[in-house]
């Protein structure tokens, strides 16, 4: 499970990218609007289908205001990039349009939570308690994005999120979690410089279930010779998916691109380096390990 649906603020021209003979690609650099204490989130928006090139090409520009629903978040690791690839997308105006930031993924858990571990598991002195965890997404041919999330809650909320987290999920763990793209900023202590780090903070969280033997009946059946009717004026929907993209198999905790036999993340896997916001939504120091 990969989706996103979320609002965004171009800061560039879309721009057509030769891919082959036969193939082109188009891309948007965006911004998605930050949340309070929150930095805005750098995005590349990947549009492959010639109708929506065509259209994204002549209709928007530098500040446009967009909406996509359903596309795909991907993660670059080594370049530290965030991107979107198709799905739907609509000009919207930001007078009559909400800010809309919603992802959901589904994978693996990649790392055990130790709750020893400050830069994994905290409670602060202001009532929060935070827990980070990381979740491998399959995308196929036995690769995988890795996201870093992060659950935060006070102690006395009903619904205690960081602690359900640290507490039920471990390396090899199903998972499926709700949440929204942030952006934290700070400046290192040791160098002065401004650092940021981007990552998702979690909602909701539904852990895999376990499988049962057995098939799966219909609950509804339509008669036979059940008339269709016309909907949205006779008109059908526009494919916006990746020309070639392959159905997505669910995740094995086997696979070579989430974990060795022995358990171990493969180095080129591993999560960035800067660490989770804190009670004061500073990240933590840029010195501390990965999480």
């Amino acid at each position: 499970m990969n989706k996103i649906y979320v609002s965004v603020q171009t800061i560039e021209d879309p721009r057509q990218v030769y891919v082959d003979s036969s193939r082109t690609n188009v891309l948007v650099k965006a911004l998605i609007p930050p949340s309070k204490d929150k930095a805005p989130t750098p995005i590349i928006i990947h549009i492959y289908t010639p109708a929506e090139q065509a259209r994204v090409m002549q209709a928007v520009k530098a500040n446009s205001h967009l909406f996509i629903a359903g596309g795909k978040l991907r993660h670059d690791l080594d370049a530290r990039e965030y991107s979107i690839h198709g799905g739907s997308i609509a000009i919207v105006s930001p007078e009559t349009f909400p800010i809309i930031n919603e992802v959901v993924l589904g994978g693996r858990c990649i790392k055990d939570i130790d709750q020893a571990d400050a830069r994994a598991f905290k409670r602060t002195d202001s009532g929060y308690v935070i827990c980070n965890q990381t979740l491998s997404v399959n995308t196929g041919k036995n690769k995988a994005d890795l996201f870093n999330f992060f659950a935060i809650n006070k102690v006395d909320d009903r619904f205690n999120k960081a602690e359900y987290l640290a507490s039920l999920t471990r390396n090899g763990t199903g998972l499926t979690i709700s949440g929204r793209v942030v952006t934290d900023t700070w400046i290192d202590k040791a160098t002065g410089q401004a650092k940021s780090k981007t990552s998702i903070q979690m909602y909701d969280m539904t852990l895999a279930p376990k499988p049962k033997a057995g098939t799966i009946q219909p609950s509804t059946e339509l008669p036979a010779n059940t008339p269709v009717q016309s909907l949205w004026g006779g008109q059908t929907q526009a494919d916006t998916t990746e020309p070639g993209a392959e159905t997505v198999v669910p995740e094995s905790p086997h696979q070579a691109a989430i974990a060795t036999p022995q358990g171990q993340v493969l180095e080129s896997q591993q999560p960035a380096t800067a660490g989770p916001i804190n009670s004061s939504n500073e990240a933590w120091d840029d010195n501390d390990a990965p999480f």
